[in-house]
C-alpha cells in the first residue's frame, strides 16, 4: 500500500489530524459475548443492565484471540482533508464529515459512490467553522451537525439529500454554551437527545411542549475520572448511544476505562488499569497515551478504536511505514466479544447486517477502505 507523508496538526493529542487523502487516478463479574456479529433482526430487548465496577487484567482475558485483518482498498478519484473525521451509515448512506471548505461528503453505499458535496465552512449564517456530526435517528435525516468551536445553540439537521436546516431546542442555554472538552450528541428525533456536557451525562425529554425547560432534562451519570475536575482534560473521549436498548457508552480517550449506562441511571465500568496506574494531565502531551480513540454505535454492538500509544509513538513507527490500529467490539451491556488489529490508520462506520467495516484513512493514497468482519 502506497503511504502519504503525515501532516502533524497543532492539535498534537489527535495525531495526524489534518491529513489530505486521495488518488490522482461495584465488583460484578464480566463474561465474554456470543462471539458471532450475526445478521438476524436486531433484537427488540437486551438483558438488564448489572451495574458495577469490573476490572479486566489485560485484552487477553476480555477479548480472548487477537484477530488480525486486511483491508480492501476502494480505489475511488477522492481528494479531500480528512481530518478527524466522522462516519455515519443510515438508509443505505454514509455521511462523511472532513474539513473541505464544503465539508459533508454524501456516499452510496456498498458501492461508496458520491451523491454530493455539501455545507459550507465559515462564519456566516448556516456556516460552521469546525463541523462535527452526531447519529440522529429521524426518518429522512441522517445526522446533527454542531461546530466544535462555537457554542450549541445552533444545531443543525442533516437531511438525506445533503441539505441542513436547524434544530428546534427548548433545552436550557446553560447545556448549549462555551466550549467544553467532553462534548457529544446522539438524538432519537427533536424531543429525545442524549449528549454530554462538562464530564456528565444528560437525557433530554422535549415531548411535553408545557414542560417548564429545566425539567427537560435529567442527568444520567457522572463521567469524571477519578479525582479529576469536571473541566479536566482526562475526561476526554467519545460517546455512543442506543436508543432501542436504552444504553449509551462512554470510551475514555487517556484511560483504558469504558462506562456504560441505561436510561434509569445505572452505571456500568470496564476497566482495564490495575489500581496503581495513572496518567498525566494534559492534552496532546507526548506522555498521554491515546486509549479510545473514536467509536462507531451500532444497532447490535459499540465498536471502539483503540490506539494503546502515545501520539508521537504512531508518528514514530508510521515512519517506517508501520501502520496499525485496533477495533474492540462490545455488546450494549459491556461484555467484550472481539478485538481486531487493522492495517492501517483512521477512522471506522460498521454496517452490521452485512459485516462490513468501511475505514476511512488519513495515511493513504485511497482514502476509502472496507473490512470483512468475523461471522
Amino acid at each position: 500500500m502506497h503511504r502519504m507523508n503525515v501532516l502533524v496538526c497543532a492539535a498534537a493529542a489527535a495525531v495526524l489530524v489534518c491529513v489530505s487523502c486521495g488518488s490522482r487516478s461495584g465488583k460484578s463479574s464480566t463474561v465474554r459475548a456470543d462471539d458471532s456479529t450475526s445478521v438476524a433482526a436486531v433484537p427488540d430487548t437486551i438483558a438488564p443492565l448489572i451495574p458495577g465496577e469490573v476490572r479486566l487484567k489485560n485484552d487477553a482475558e476480555a477479548f480472548g484471540k487477537e484477530n488480525p485483518l486486511k483491508g480492501d482498498t476502494v480505489k475511488l478519484d477522492e481528494i479531500f482533508q480528512v481530518g478527524v473525521s466522522t462516519m455515519i451509515l443510515k438508509d443505505s448512506l454514509m455521511l462523511v464529515c472532513c474539513r473541505d471548505q464544503r465539508p459533508f461528503r454524501l456516499y452510496s453505499l456498498p458501492e461508496l459512490e458520491l451523491k454530493g458535496v455539501y455545507g459550507r465552512l465559515g462564519r456566516g449564517p448556516g456556516e460552521l467553522i469546525s463541523p462535527e456530526i452526531w447519529p440522529f435517528q429521524a426518518p429522512g435525516y441522517l445526522a446533527l451537525a454542531t461546530d466544535e468551536f462555537r457554542d450549541n445553540k445552533s444545531v443543525y439537521k442533516i437531511r438525506n439529500d445533503g441539505t441542513q436546516e436547524l434544530l428546534g431546542l427548548r433545552m436550557p442555554s446553560k447545556y448549549m454554551e462555551g466550549f467544553d472538552y467532553t462534548r457529544g450528541f446522539a438524538a432519537k428525533d427533536d424531543d429525545h437527545i442524549v449528549f454530554t456536557h462538562r464530564s456528565s451525562l444528560y437525557y433530554y425529554d422535549g415531548s411535553d411542549t408545557t414542560a417548564v425547560p429545566d425539567s427537560t432534562v435529567r442527568k444520567l451519570a457522572d463521567l469524571r475520572l477519578g479525582k479529576y475536575s469536571a473541566g479536566s482534560t482526562m475526561n476526554i473521549g467519545s460517546l455512543g448511544v442506543n436508543f432501542q436498548y436504552e444504553r449509551a457508552v462512554w470510551a475514555y480517550k487517556y484511560a483504558k476505562r469504558v462506562m456504560f449506562c441505561d436510561f434509569d441511571g445505572n452505571v456500568r465500568a470496564v476497566d482495564f488499569r490495575s489500581s496503581e496506574d495513572g496518567e498525566a494531565e494534559g492534552v496532546g502531551m507526548d506522555s498521554n497515551i491515546t486509549h479510545y480513540w473514536k467509536l462507531y454505535a451500532g444497532d447490535r454492538y459499540v465498536w471502539l478504536l483503540y490506539s494503546g500509544r502515545t501520539p508521537m509513538d504512531v508518528v514514530a513507527e508510521q515512519e517506517k511505514d508501520i501502520y496499525y490500529i485496533y477495533v474492540e467490539q462490545f455488546d450494549w451491556n459491556g461484555n467484550p466479544v472481539r478485538r481486531y488489529r487493522l492495517d492501517n490508520w483512521g477512522f471506522i462506520s460498521v454496517d452490521e447486517d452485512s459485516g462490513t467495516l468501511y475505514f476511512l484513512s488519513n495515511v493513504s493514497e485511497y482514502p476509502f477502505f472496507r473490512y470483512t468482519l468475523l461471522q
